[in-house]
C-alpha cells in the first residue's frame, strides 16, 4: 500500500475521532508527508514542472549561482511571450518608445517594423546559441566524468587481475602480472604509489626465499627492474626494500632514487651507472658490488659494507654516515676516486660523519 494512501486513511480516522490527523513518514530523500485538517492527498496528474524536476532535478549552475528549474522555465516563457509580441504588434511600440521614431506610415512604417523584428530575431538567435553552447559544455563535462569513472573502473579490474597473477605458481603468469602492474603505474599516476608498494612487497617476501648461493629468481629480478625504471616523480614516499635479498641482481643504470635498502643484501649486485640519490643503505651489504660511476649523492651509508666493491668515479656528494664505520677494502684507496661538489677527491675524504 502506498504511503499516501496509508496517511489518508489514518488521517480520516483521526478526524472522525476529533483528533488532529497523523503524519506519515518514510525513509529516503523524499520529504515527510504531512496531512493538514480538511486536506487529502492530491491524485491529480503531475504538473509540467514536476515532470521536468523528475527527469532533471539538478539545478542549473551558471557562474557559480544555482538557478532552480522553475525560475529558468518561467524566464524562458516570459522571453518567448515577449518575442512573440515584438514579432507581432509590439514592433511598432518598440519603434516608437525605444527607437524614438514616430510619424511613419505606409511602407516606411512597415520597413521600420520589419527592422525591429529582425533585431529581435537576431537577439533571440544569439540567446539560443548561448543556451546551446552551455548545454553542450555541460554534456561534455558529464561525458568526461563518465569516461573517467569508466576508465578508473577498467584500471581497478586490471589491477585485481594482476594481483591474482602474482599469486600464481607459474612463472610466466607471475611475470605477466608484474608487467601488467607496470603498465597500470604508467597509465594511472594516481595508482603509481600503490603499484610500487605491491611490487616492493613482492620483492621483499620472495627474495628471501632463496638459498644464499642461489641466483636471484627471475620474477624477483623482473619486479625490481620495473621498480628501477619507474617514474620516480610519482613516488609518494621511499620504496621499501628493507632486508631484501638482491645479491647478484642486475641494477645497472637503475633509477633507485630514495629507495630504502636498510639491511638489504646487495652482494655482487651490478649497480654501475645507477642513480642512488638519497637512498638509505644503512647496514646494507655491498660486498663485491659494482658501483662504477654510480650516483650516491645524499645517500645514508651508515654501517655499509663496501668490501671488494668497485667504487671508481662514484659520486658521493653529501653522502653521510651516522657514527658507524664504513667497511672498505684498503686496496680500494689506491685506484678508485669519487666525485663531489669540489671535484675529484680521495675516497676517505668523501664521507661526512655525524657523531
Amino acid at each position: 500500500m502506498k504511503i499516501t494512501e496509508i496517511a489518508r486513511r489514518t488521517g480520516g480516522a483521526a478526524e472522525a475521532a476529533g483528533n488532529p490527523p497523523v503524519q506519515a513518514h518514510r525513509d529516503g530523500p523524499a520529504s515527510t508527508v504531512r496531512l493538514q485538517p480538511g486536506l487529502r492527498p492530491s491524485h491529480n496528474r503531475p504538473s509540467l514542472m514536476a515532470a521536468v524536476q523528475h527527469w532533471w532535478p539538478v539545478p542549473v549552475i551558471v557562474g557559480g549561482v544555482r538557478f532552480p528549474w522553475n525560475i529558468l522555465i518561467a524566464l524562458g516563457l516570459v522571453l518567448a511571450i515577449l518575442l512573440g509580441w515584438v514579432l507581432g504588434p509590439g514592433a511598432t511600440w518598440v519603434l516608437i518608445h525605444f527607437d524614438g521614431v514616430s510619424g511613419l506610415t505606409g511602407k516606411d512604417l512597415a520597413a521600420a517594423s520589419d527592422a525591429v523584428r529582425g533585431r529581435a530575431l537576431t537577439i533571440a538567435t544569439g540567446l539560443i546559441a548561448l543556451v546551446a553552447v552551455f548545454y553542450t559544455a555541460r554534456n561534455a563535462d558529464t561525458a568526461r566524468r563518465t569516461f573517467q569513472l569508466s576508465e578508473q573502473g577498467q584500471v581497478t579490474d586490471r589491477y585485481t587481475k594482476a594481483i591474482e597473477q602474482l599469486g600464481s605458481d607459474k612463472l610466466d603468469v607471475r611475470l605477466g602480472g608484474i608487467y601488467a602492474l607496470e603498465r597500470i603505474a604508467r597509465d594511472s599516476a594516481r595508482d603509481h604509489a600503490t603499484v610500487m608498494e605491491v611490487l616492493a612487497a613482492f620483492v621483499r617476501e620472495h627474495s628471501r626465499e632463496r638459498e644464499s648461493t642461489a641466483p636471484i629468481r627471475t620474477d624477483v629480478q623482473a619486479a625490481v627492474t620495473v621498480i628501477a625504471r619507474r617514474n620516480s616523480r610519482h613516488d609518494q614516499g621511499p620504496i621499501n626494500l628493507r632486508g631484501a635479498n638482491l645479491a647478484g641482481a642486475d641494477l645497472a643504470g637503475a633509477n633507485l632514487t630514495g629507495v630504502d635498502f636498510t639491511d638489504a643484501n646487495l652482494v655482487g649486485a651490478a649497480l654501475y651507472d645507477a642513480l642512488l640519490v638519497n637512498v638509505n643503505l644503512t647496514n646494507a651489504d655491498l660486498t663485491e658490488a659494482s658501483l662504477y660511476r654510480a650516483n650516491l649523492s645524499g645517500a645514508n651509508l651508515t654501517g655499509v659494507d663496501f668490501t671488494g666493491a668497485t667504487l671508481t668515479e662514484v659520486n658521493l656528494t653529501a653522502a653521510y654516515s651516522l657514527g658507524r664505520p664504513i667497511t672498505i677494502d684498503p686496496s680500494l684507496f689506491k685506484g678508485p676516486t669519487v666525485t663531489d661538489s669540489t671535484g675529484v677527491v680521495e675516497l676517505a675524504d668523501s664521507f661526512e660523519t655525524d657523531d
